[in-house]
């Protein structure tokens, strides 16, 4: 078969529109989070309330490890493998689950606001580094618009926003070393499926940051049995729904997203986030939907749509004008 058809058949694949929808149901599990955290960290330490719903992922997805791979080979189990998922764990997941919650305890939600800001734009930067992708003029517009978007959605209060004061400096360091986690982890993953399938990658990935985080709990916040046992049914409700949709299939569909698109692509997607958060909130404390709540989302959502499924669809129309320009060529000499 000649090489421009091989390529416009895992064009094909790719499914613009479905990575947008896919990307929209991700950011909507994600935004559940934080608000399920929020009710676990009233009766446990930061430490606890980060490794609780990862063990409970890994343990309920393990046994999906015994299905079929496909076409790709069981991962050799070399050095460099068990450094990337080192470094996964310890540079991505670690960060961004404890950086967040320790940060806002020591700043202020105007500047955690603002620093989460800087995920997809530092995730952007990874991906042209670690990847080798590239920012095009479709996606320089798209963050414009996202970002106008989010703004405007999150109703920031600048005259309360102190990145740089003293005390909350330290705050903020952590609060930034959560978006880097997030970032790095969202674009090392891209890497890393080389080598895994999407279950293997969440749940290697998983239970070396468990191990790690059992450790570190052991070391720095040795919570009493009585404190695990006196969560009651609604945190552990809470735990489980945040560790199967929160961290598990959101992550599932997220992996499947960025095997078909790039990851600066992706990233965009996050600012979806804000925007889901602030309408949760309408529906559970009732408050009033603004137009610059729409107008700001719209934007968002433009934003989105254009990177993912305008970006990918005008790629898709050069590659398959390329392959009927091209003629089918035969290799003229064999080794």
């Amino acid at each position: 078969m000649a090489e421009p058809t091989t390529v416009l058949q895992r064009t094909h694949k790719r499914a613009p529109l479905q990575s947008f929808l896919v990307l929209v149901l991700v950011n909507l599990m994600w935004a559940f989070q934080f608000s399920g955290a929020k009710i676990a960290t009233e009766r446990l330490g930061p430490i606890a309330v980060a490794l609780i719903p990862l063990a409970l992922s890994t343990v309920l997805f393990a046994p999906l490890l015994l299905i079929r791979r496909g076409s790709k080979p069981r991962p050799q189990w070399t050095p460099v493998v068990w450094r990337d998922l080192l470094l996964a764990s310890t540079l991505g997941i670690i960060p961004a689950q404890l950086g967040l919650t320790w940060g806002v305890e020591h700043s202020l939600a105007g500047n955690a606001s603002v620093l989460t800001l800087t995920i997809p734009v530092l995730t952007a930067i990874m991906a042209v580094m670690l990847l080798g992708e590239k920012m095009t003029p479709v996606r320089w517009l798209s963050f414009a618009l996202a970002i106008a978007g989010v703004l405007m959605v999150s109703d920031i209060d600048w005259k309360s926003v102190s990145i740089f004061r003293g005390t909350y400096l330290m705050g903020n360091l952590l609060i930034l070393s959560s978006c880097l986690g997030s970032a790095f982890y969202n674009t090392y993953s891209k890497k890393l499926l080389e080598t895994f399938n999407p279950v293997e990658l969440l749940v290697y990935s998983f239970f070396v940051t468990d191990f790690e985080l059992a450790v570190m709990m052991l070391v720095f916040e040795r919570s009493p049995l009585s404190a695990f046992v006196s969560l009651g049914a609604g945190v552990w409700a809470s735990l489980l729904t945040i560790a199967i949709f929160s961290l598990s299939v959101s992550m599932l569909l997220y992996f499947w997203v960025i095997e078909r698109i790039d990851v600066t692509q992706a990233s965009l997607s996050i600012y979806l986030l804000p925007v889901f958060g602030v309408l949760l909130s309408t529906v559970v404390v009732k408050e009033r939907i603004t137009a610059q709540l729409v107008f700001g989302g719209l934007l968002v959502f433009s934003g989105t749509f254009l990177v993912t499924v305008y970006e990918e669809r005008k790629r898709v129309r050069h590659v398959a004008s390329q392959s009927k320009e091209q003629p089918c060529q035969r290799p003229t000499s064999f080794a």
